[in-house]
Formats: structure tokens, sequence, C-alpha cells
């Protein structure tokens, strides 16, 4: 299935099984994706489901309002009632219209412009402080240490909890998380349902501690829901606590990997690296690139509500499964101009790596600007950062990061 250069051949695109990925996928999946895209980009999964991986079809099924991401009956399936179901069933992500809209309408209020001019100030106090923390140490663990440290901190301010509880939630987060991959063990989707549920127990005591004082609904998005709730707004205590859950895990852990992932880029581009330190007014155009080139959620869900037709040439029947691939889709050359390449300066960008649609993420300003400063700051503040091993990938079919990459800056 690998030619005599090295190459994927479209044998290796129809033996492609999602559910049990070849060991070089991790550290390199855009092969896989290009070997797809050529050959097989309608590729029939071993449970029925189809991937794709073309920028034009994952287009046609994404933007149409009429497919649907209720995934109530392969998400009982695959974790058994409790806590797990629960939340992969309750959250905005996983609802249809109206119950999308209407959740994600009582939580839009925080993400305002004033808001989040609040939080830049915020923002860029705290990367301050990490480089301080930085030039003190000189050789750290970048994932860890670094990039793990600034977004956490930002989504407690922002849920309005304790950032000394960053490791915990982080840690309950990810077991939260994990069992949307494709083929996990059922030690996997227990530790789901204990960490929804221990989740829950500690969101409810910060909401206990909420209903004691007079609420500000701009202070974080536990008075917002909770001052929403009470003015009669149209959503119960649970959903309020997946909620958070849900942003907490879509706050923090996409723009950590796309930190991370992205210095690995750059430090692999030396002129990107250089463009960014020196004009950071690209800030927010140069973001979005390195977004679109790590694409930190890989996959998605949706299922088709009727016949699709495909720019392909396949027409997918009613009720099938599609599994997303925004990733291949971001390096589509079709699409993108030396796609697998940054450009720092890219636009117009119209990556995936945010979603579609009515689902478009709602903390996507706050995810540029965050990566936006903090890039140029470090590299004004640090000319030499050099990785002192090699980096190590997680082994996350869905959520692409990096579990370590340990630097030495000068």
């Amino acid at each position: 299935m690998i030619n005599a250069t090295g190459a994927k051949t479209a044998e290796a695109a129809k033996a492609f099984n999602l559910f049990d990925l070849p060991e070089d996928y991790y550290a390199a999946p855009y092969d896989w994706f290009a070997t797809l895209r050529a050959y097989d980009p309608v590729h029939r999964n071993a449970d029925g489901t189809v991937l794709l991986t073309r920028y034009e079809d994952v287009h046609v099924v994404w933007w149409d309002i009429e497919n649907s991401v209720d995934k109530s009956e392969m998400f009982s399936e695959k974790f058994g009632p409790g806590p797990l179901l629960e939340h992969h069933t309750h959250t905005m992500l996983f609802r249809d219209p109206p119950d999308h809209d209407r959740l994600r309408m009582m939580v839009n209020p925080f993400f305002s412009r004033r808001n989040l001019k609040v939080l830049e100030a915020f923002v860029s106090d705290l990367i301050d402080q990490m480089i301080a923390e930085a030039r003190e140490r000189e050789t750290f663990d970048f994932v860890k240490d670094f990039a793990f440290q600034i977004p956490m901190t930002v989504i407690c301010r922002i849920l309005g909890v304790p950032k000394s509880d960053r490791a915990r939630l982080h840690a309950l987060g990810m077991k939260v998380i994990f069992p949307l991959n494709p083929n996990v063990s059922d030690d996997v989707v227990a530790d789901g349902h204990a960490a929804v549920a221990e989740f829950k127990e500690y969101l409810r005591f910060h909401l206990r501690e909420r209903e004691k004082r007079d609420l500000d609904p701009d202070t974080d998005i536990l008075s917002t829901l909770l001052a929403a709730k009470q003015g009669g707004g149209e959503i119960s205590e649970d959903e309020i606590l997946h909620m958070c859950i849900v942003l907490l895990n879509g706050g923090h852990e996409t723009t950590t990997n796309t930190m991370s992932v992205g210095l690995n880029a750059l430090l692999e581009d030396r002129d990107s690296l250089v463009d960014f330190r020196d004009n950071p007014d690209i800030g927010n155009t140069a973001a979005d690139e390195l977004i679109r080139f790590i694409t930190p959620i890989q996959l998605q869900g949706r299922r088709t509500s009727k016949p699709v037709e495909l720019p392909s040439g396949e027409t997918l029947p009613a009720e099938t499964e599609v599994i997303l691939c925004p990733a291949s889709a971001n390096r589509d050359e079709s699409k993108f101009e030396g796609a697998n390449s940054l450009n720092l300066r890219r636009t117009p960008n119209r990556h995936f790596s945010f979603g579609a649609g009515v689902h478009l993420c709602i903390g996507r300003l706050l995810a540029k600007m965050q990566i936006g400063e903090m890039f140029p700051k470090l590299f004004t503040a640090f000319p030499e950062i050099e990785k002192t091993a090699e980096p190590e990938f997680n082994r996350n079919a869905r959520f692409r990061g990096l579990q370590r990459m340990p630097v030495r800056v000068r």
C-alpha cells in the first residue's frame, strides 16, 4: 500500500480504518488526508459511517441546517445510560434548533464586544506574567507550563471559578471529551461518566455560592446563566452545568493545542516566526492561519436529513451518519493555495476550524485574541527558542495536540 517513492496508494485509502489507526497517523495525519482526498474522498468506515475529506463535500453537508447534530441514538449505544450520555446529549454542541438556539441565546450576552475588551486586558497581563516566569526557568515544557496555563486561566476567569483548580478541571474535562474518539474502551467510558458527575457537583457548589449574592451578568458565565434563569429564561440547572463544562473544554483545549502545535510549526518555519514577531498587527490574520493549519478539532459529525448530492459525484442517502474532517478540508489544495504551508497573511481564509452555520464557535474571537497576542510577545521576549527534544503528539484522532514539548528560551 506504499509505493516505491513512499507515497500512499489508492489501496491504502480504501483500507484506511478510522477505528484502528496506523502508528504514523497521530504525528502526521495530513498525508493520510491527502491520500483519502485523492483516492477515496467519500470513505466508508467499518461501522457504516461515511468520512468526508474534500472541502466542497464538507461544505455541502456542514452548511445545510437541516442536517442533524443530535447523536442520542449513537451515544446511547456507545456510552450507555449515565452522566456522560446526559452531557453529550444536553449541550448546544449536540442539539439541533430550536433547542440549540435557545441555549446559545442564554450565553451569547457574555461574549459581547465590551466583555471581550475587558478580557483582552486580562489576557495581555497574563501573557506578560507567563513570559516573566518562563524567563526565570529558561527550560520548561511549553505545553504544560505555558500553552496550557494561559487559556485555562482565562476560562477559569470566564466561568468564575478559582484558577487554582485548573489542573483538576483540565483532568476532568479530558475524561469528558476523550470518549468522543472512535473505538474507546469501556474503562474510558466509565471514567467519562464519573468525570461528568464530579464536574457537575463542583459547578453546583459554585452555583449555590452565586445565589447568595447580587448577580452581575457580566461578571462571569455562571452569573450570566443564573441571571437568565432567574429572569425567566428557559434553561434548567442541569443545562447550566453542562453549558459550563462544554465551554471549559471548548474554551481551553483547542487554544492550548493551537498554541503548542503552532509553536512547533513556527519553529520549523523561521520566516513566518520572524514575520509574526516583527508585525504584531497581523495577529488576528496570523491566528486564523495557524488555526486553519493545525485544525485542533479534526473530526465533526452530522446526520443527513435527506439525500445529499456531493460535489464529488456521490449521493448520501437520508439518515447517513457522516464524519466530517475539517482537518483535511483545511488542507485541500483546490481551496487553499499552498495548503500545506503557513501563510500568516492569508486572506480570505474560509477554513472550517471554528465550525460552520448555526454551530459556529461562540469563543472564536477570544481564541484568536489569545493566540494573536501571545506569539509576538513570546518571540520578542525570547529571540531564541529551541526544542530540546522532539514533541510528543497526543494519541487522539478527534483533538490534535501535543502531550509535551520541552523547550529552551533565551
